[in-house]
């Protein structure tokens, strides 16, 4: 299998970073190993490695809304972001949060505008960074899946507390960007930053 190369994806410059413009969509580690796609609730449930999925299994969602990936996968060594990107920590979100006006108004400037993605009102949207953020929703620890259309949900490489990785959530009734965490039992979207 071929691996991932920096051209395959388009970027957004916003402030001092370079983003990628839509939400990961590989299927293999940066060294071309497969990464398992798990739709079986049951497995998903049970896994201890790196899995991802499409949300609800199908495959119609991942053009949209790229592919929910488990902690596993984040933190597997031989890579989740493509050549040339890499997997943002908190620093790198609170400089983009920062630029963008701040934890209390940063995610209207990320949101894409309108309801066509979003539930009503998706209050404060205006994309004003490019970012295009979309509710992905998430795969829960329990196999299910939850929120789509209702929240943007985003791994950061840094631990949080208690075993979980820190996530960053975005939702559809205000601007405001909230820092959180997700066990590595989770499915959630994934944006890489330039090198």
């Amino acid at each position: 299998m071929p691996k991932q190369t920096l051209s395959a994806y388009s970027s957004i410059a916003i402030g001092s970073q370079v983003w990628m413009d839509s939400n990961l969509q590989v299927t293999s580690y940066r060294n071309g190993d497969p990464i398992p796609q798990v739709d079986d609730p049951h497995e998903w449930r049970n896994s201890t490695t790196g899995a991802m999925c499409p949300y609800g299994g199908e495959n119609g969602y991942s053009r949209n809304f790229g592919y929910l990936y488990n902690g596993y996968a984040l933190n597997d060594p031989r890579g989740l972001a493509p050549e040339g990107w890499r997997l943002p920590e908190d620093s790198d979100w609170q400089t983009l949060f920062d630029f963008l006006g701040g934890n209390e108004k940063a995610g209207g400037a990320l949101k894409q505008e309108g309801v066509k993605h979003w539930k009503r009102p998706n209050s404060g949207a205006s994309n004003s960074s490019g970012f295009s953020a979309l509710p992905g929703g998430f795969r829960s620890l329990y196999g299910d899946y939850r929120h789509l259309g209702l929240y943007s949900y985003f791994w950061s490489s840094t631990l949080f507390k208690n075993n979980c990785t820190s996530i960053k959530v975005l939702g559809y009734f205000d601007s405001k960007v909230v820092h959180t965490g997700g066990p590595a039992e989770s499915g959630y979207s994934v944006r890489c930053i330039k090198c």
